[in-house]
């Protein structure tokens, strides 16, 4: 809708801030971009800028996310990893930062960029895979808090995630599960549900990141070649890691992915949106599987990231909130497979979604219900204005829908 478009233009630079305005220990070299103009999302965040960064590209504004990269690169290479945000430092999110790169590299269509990020692309995945690795070959999401700050997450979250510890020991337990899904930036869902408890991220290996990883190392090997250099370790790596992800995450039974339970040896009981990630990074091409998972996931006014499930337990990355990160995920496996005119649904109903919100409200959301339509509601807090991927992934979609009726 044009107005949206409008709005979205007039208000980008509002979102722009100076490195002075900063939060936290941390100045970056430049301006950074906040995911709301105002109220209690006004720091760097870090997937967040991905999406951004779409949009971004798509409205000409180019130096905001050269901006963008520059104070990631800075976080990199100060901390060893991007953090969840400047003001939350002892984990990071999922790692999109070579995706990034390699998007304003297509954008440029100039390899110096490739060049001037390498080398902070080798620094973050060395860190995931020093850092996030487990003993299956696989990395998992977790935290670098030391003991203190894990019981402050436990004391601050576990309210919100309906979980409680009798024990230190339990608490910071559960605080490692709290943070690591934090660390996943799905935070909250019950695809890590067990009879232990709602959030068990500690008894799975989790799905998202190793396609994150896949990625990064299917990204960086590409642009490695660009600059005629040794692709080594992200090429090996790869075809390991897609071995491993076909050994541990496919359930043949189903015909679907899923995070694995290595306790019980059982997969998740949900087929989330993480379920869809194996066919947006060219892990997979099997369309019926994607389309059994976006089956449960799709309703009247956008996708959620979990099915629902009847009488349990919803988070707010859950049934029947449609967030604008997992609706782009999915609308680019659909696109991976050719399956252009689911593609073209699920982009037009997110947009609409936020049209509709917009006559109404003249403003965008954080998220929106799938099934009515709304504003997307949540028991752990209330859903705030915000620019950010929403207005991002709108940008994004309106110019993939347009292009498509051209």
């Amino acid at each position: 809708m044009k107005e949206v478009r409008e709005y979205i233009l007039n208000n980008w630079e509002k979102t722009f801030h100076d490195p002075s305005e900063m939060r936290g220990d941390f100045v970056v070299p430049k301006k950074y971009v906040s995911p709301s103009i105002g109220g209690m999302y006004i720091d760097l965040y870090y997937w967040d800028v991905y999406f951004v960064n779409l949009g971004l590209m798509k409205d000409g504004f180019d130096q905001q996310v050269e901006n963008n990269l520059d104070n990631m690169a800075y976080f990199i290479d100060t901390l060893g990893y991007m953090p969840n945000a400047n003001t939350l430092a002892d984990r990071s999110q999922p790692p999109l930062f070579c995706s990034a790169v390699y998007d304003y590299y297509k954008h440029k269509e100039d390899k110096s960029i490739i060049a001037k990020y390498m080398p902070y692309i080798r620094k973050e995945y060395e860190f995931w895979q020093t850092q996030r690795m487990t003993s299956f070959g696989l990395n998992n999401f977790s935290t670098n808090a030391d003991e203190e700050f894990k019981m402050l997450n436990y004391i601050h979250l576990s309210d919100r995630v309906l979980e409680k510890r009798e024990t230190r020991e339990e608490q910071l337990a559960l605080a490692m599960d709290i943070m690591a899904i934090a660390e996943s930036g799905l935070d909250f869902n019950m695809r890590f549900k067990t009879e232990r408890s709602k959030i068990d991220a500690g008894s799975f290996l989790h799905l998202d990141l190793n396609c994150f990883l896949y990625e990064m190392e299917s990204k960086a090997v590409e642009m490695l070649q660009i600059l005629g250099e040794n692709t080594e370790p992200f090429a090996s790596n790869r075809a390991v890691r897609k071995a491993l992800i076909e050994r541990y995450f496919y359930d043949k039974d189903q015909g679907i992915y899923l995070d694995y339970n290595f306790v019980d040896n059982t997969f998740s009981q949900i087929a989330s949106a993480v379920s869809i990630y194996p066919y947006a990074y060219g892990i997979s091409t099997e369309a019926e599987g994607l389309k059994k998972v976006l089956k449960g996931l799709e309703f009247d006014h956008g996708v959620t990231p979990t099915p629902y499930r009847g009488e349990d337990v919803y988070y707010q990355w859950d049934y029947p909130c449609a967030w604008p990160a997992a609706t782009c995920i999915i609308y680019k496996a659909l696109k991976t497979l050719g399956l252009n005119e689911d593609a073209k649904r699920i982009a037009k109903k997110y947009n609409d979604t936020v049209d509709a919100n917009f006559i109404k409200t003249g403003r965008l959301w954080e998220k929106y219900d799938a099934v009515s339509g709304d504003i997307g509601q949540s028991a752990e807090y209330d859903t705030p204005e915000m620019m950010g991927w929403t207005a991002g992934v709108y940008v994004y979609f309106d110019e993939e829908l347009n292009n498509e009726n051209a």
